[in-house]
């Protein structure tokens, strides 16, 4: 069964200056730990030249992994903060990074702590976050002369149609949030005079808006 989680929708980035030190936080969905750590390792080659580029995942949504580290700054000053920003904000399935220029101004432990997090923190509030939402995905099989029907009973629900085959009969995929799907199904069948086949074919994400916690 599919758990709902929020997690960026595509990879994001946001640059700040801090006492002359350049902060980039990245935001990028990942899947696994293998995954994330691939992903840091591409940052760490493509910043290179940078002075740190301290992370933080989490991975999962039952069972939540996590990991976080301070790629040399003082031990607690950098990825601790901002896994706590990564679970302040419920967030997992991504991988934090944020890179830093120093600028030749030391923050101090205090300092680097409200640096590292501000900075993530900024950019969750900017990046575009989304509610993965499980759907369950049916396949509805009815006569010609119910598509109308069908057509405008949907224009307002929460059904979404992901494919349409016109043959001898009608058949339609639909995706619609589980708390729904029993409601939509005795419509179907009233619709048909009993005549629809209706199958559940299993689930899937649906991406939806979801605000920021504060």
């Amino acid at each position: 069964m599919l758990i709902p989680y929020a997690a960026p929708a595509e990879p994001f980035h946001k640059e700040t200056e801090i006492k002359k030190s350049i902060f980039i936080a990245h935001l990028v969905p990942v899947n696994s730990e293998e995954e994330a750590q691939k992903t840091l390792e591409g940052f760490r080659k493509q910043y290179k030249d940078a002075t740190h580029n301290c992370y933080a995942w989490r991975i999962g949504t039952e069972r939540v992994m996590e990991k976080s580290g301070d790629d040399g700054e003082p031990s607690g000053t950098a990825g601790h903060p901002m896994l706590h920003v990564l679970q302040m904000q419920k967030l997992t399935n991504l991988l934090a990074v944020v890179t830093r220029y120093f600028g030749g101004i030391k923050l101090g432990a205090g300092g680097l702590t409200r640096a590292y997090s501000s900075t993530l923190a900024d950019a969750v509030k900017e990046a575009p976050i989304v509610l993965y939402t499980p759907h369950v995905r049916y396949r509805l099989t009815i006569p010609y002369g119910a598509v109308g029907g069908f057509e405008n009973y949907i224009k307002d629900k929460d059904i979404i149609v992901r494919k349409r085959d016109f043959t001898d009969k009608v058949v339609l995929e639909f995706l619609c949030l589980p708390e729904n799907g029993e409601k939509h199904i005795r419509f179907f069948t009233d619709l048909t005079g009993g005549k629809a086949v209706i199958e559940d074919i299993g689930e899937e994400y649906v991406k939806m808006k979801r605000e920021i916690v504060n």
